[in-house]
């Protein structure tokens, strides 16, 4: 059983959590429409960050730490300078809510997309939309980069999942199976699976290589809304985590695809999960409007 570390509050909801690359700080988005940073150690709060103008739906530090990426339903991006707190520049063209954005492995590429039904990658050295990838008919709730920032995975509510090759911005798998609206998707770090959850109830591991369904596991009893996998770098045990509506989380053994343990971590539905650099603790963020970290066991 995971051993609770810290419970960090917002006044609404939570909806987007991250851990800095050296694991010292976390990252939390709020629909009281700010972020905050924390010591990921102490559970003390070191900035909050304002600028947006409605909730915040997705963060993600750059690789070297310097930069904070943000997402907002105010239909913007946002990238602020983590040692000041200062807003840095303001990603904007989206014409709907945004619901979700992903950050390239090597730091090259965010993407975004949410109601419009489009999905933006943007060349963050230019700070302009490279690509507008487009296939989607109702609203993506979800993207997830390869690890070789090669493809882009998206999740829709049209009950698809969708794989595009960045480099020409076409897309190269429709992978249909879910009986309803795809809410999550996340690559596993060697590239071998590609692991979806949806209001299905299910969590599904695709081989992209082939566009193939391989195996599946039950959710909750209605919706699995998160997925995140360990970095592969030194976790103790190679692992994924799915969190859902019914306020748990449920801890995966990788590459078995095995349910390793389930807990209870928040009263409300559990909107995102982020692993710590060396894969120890996890951070979950909830409806509930709280972040909690938890210390993994060993084994």
């Amino acid at each position: 059983m995971p051993r609770l570390l810290h419970t960090l509050m917002h006044p609404n909801s939570v909806y987007a959590v991250c851990f800095s690359p050296d694991g010292r700080r976390l990252a939390s988005g709020s629909l009281d429409n700010t972020i905050k940073l924390w010591d990921a150690d102490s559970g003390g709060e070191l900035l909050r960050l304002r600028g947006h103008g409605d909730g915040v739906c997705g963060v993600a530090f750059a690789p070297d730490g310097k930069s904070l990426y943000s997402a907002s339903l105010d239909r913007s991006l946002k990238i602020w300078d983590v040692a000041s707190g200062g807003l840095a520049a303001t990603l904007a063209g989206h014409q709907d809510y945004l619901e979700c954005m992903a950050l390239s492995p090597d730091g090259r590429l965010l993407a975004s997309a949410g109601y419009d039904l489009t999905i933006r990658v943007w060349d963050l050295a230019g700070r302009s939309v490279q690509r507008t990838l487009l296939g989607h008919t109702d609203a993506i709730y979800g993207l997830a980069f390869s690890p070789d920032s090669q493809q882009l995975a998206s999740a829709g509510y049209d009950n698809t999942l969708r794989v595009w090759d960045i480099s020409t911005g076409k897309q190269v798998r429709d992978l249909r199976g879910h009986s309803g609206a795809v809410q999550c998707v996340a690559y596993t770090p060697d590239g071998k699976w590609l692991v979806s959850g949806g209001s299905d109830q299910s969590i599904r591991f695709w081989d992209p290589a082939i566009g193939q369904e391989q195996s599946r596991l039950a959710g909750d009893d209605r919706y699995v809304k998160c997925l995140a996998w360990t970095s592969g770098r030194q976790p103790p045990a190679a692992v994924g985590a799915a969190g859902g509506a019914d306020g748990r989380v449920r801890l995966i053994e990788s590459p078995t695809h095995v349910l390793r343990e389930t807990f209870a971590a928040h009263d409300n539905t559990v909107y995102s999960l982020a692993f710590s650099p060396d894969g120890r603790r996890l951070a979950s963020g909830s409806f509930d409007r709280t972040i909690k970290l938890w210390q993994l066991s060993e084994a």
